[in-house]
């Protein structure tokens, strides 16, 4: 009799890098409206700050995890130049540039947090972090539109020709047009189900997207968002985060 839990899944998830730093992202969100909501009620200072300490301690050790990650977006942003779309090519290398300006930035930020280098203008250059990494969300935000727009352009067209191909049909051998149009819709199918299971996926990543935008905005005071909001938003797109990880390694 198999398990309900799926031990070797969890094991699995856990045993990778950006498994465990989804984890971590949202306990550490988590723990930051948890620490907004306690205060609100009125929750004793030594309660709040345990909640407000394991968030700081969480955000710090993640950094850790991402202290190599340019590498990864700089390789990223070359294989984006690739691409022969001109708008998907230009809002994916530059939301590749984004998030490696973003991460570079972490590496000497939580350098300075751990006492390794002192920064003298260590906000400046925090938000200037926060700035890099709005900006691959905004370049990310229009790239998955632009990947909507195309995808349901598409799927419009599919079944278009599908209509015509029934059409041009009809009046052939009732045997071979049957077949032919048999095969036909398997293809229409086919080609129908996999546009719409991109469109999904990049519809995910859009509101994934839109919803993070918030958390820098917040940081830098382009919006007002508390504390609660922002703890809210960063849990549930880490949520979202962890359940594109999982899927990964459940393939």
């Amino acid at each position: 009799m198999s398990s309900a839990v799926p031990v070797d899944q969890i094991l699995k998830y856990l045993n990778t890098t950006n498994g465990r730093e989804k984890l971590y992202r949202t306990i550490q969100y988590f723990s930051r409206f948890y620490a907004w909501h306690l205060f609100r009620q009125g929750a004793s200072k030594e309660t709040v700050a345990r909640w407000n300490g394991l968030k700081t301690n969480l955000a710090s050790g993640r950094k850790l995890f991402r202290l190599f990650k340019p590498i990864e977006f700089g390789k990223g942003a070359v294989a984006a130049l690739n691409v022969n779309d001109s708008v998907l090519r230009t809002t994916g290398a530059l939301r590749q540039l984004g998030y490696f300006g973003y991460f570079f930035v972490e590496m000497f930020v939580y350098l300075h947090q751990v006492g390794f280098i002192t920064l003298q203008n260590h906000k400046k250059i925090s938000d200037l972090g926060f700035k890099f990494w709005a900006a691959a969300l905004a370049f990310s935000v229009s790239n998955g539109l632009y990947k909507l727009k195309q995808v349901q352009g598409r799927i419009e067209m599919i079944k278009r020709n599908s209509k015509l191909v029934n059409a041009s049909t009809s009046e052939k051998d009732a045997q071979r047009a049957a077949d032919y149009r048999m095969q036909e819709k398997a293809l229409v199918n086919h080609l129908l189900l996999t546009s719409h299971r991109e469109k999904s996926d990049a519809t995910y990543q859009l509101l994934q997207d839109a919803l993070d935008f918030i958390i820098p905005s917040s940081t830098l005071g382009w919006i007002a968002a508390d504390e609660g909001l922002v703890g809210i938003v960063g849990t549930v797109t880490s949520i979202m985060g962890a359940s594109t990880q999982w899927k990964k390694v459940s393939v």
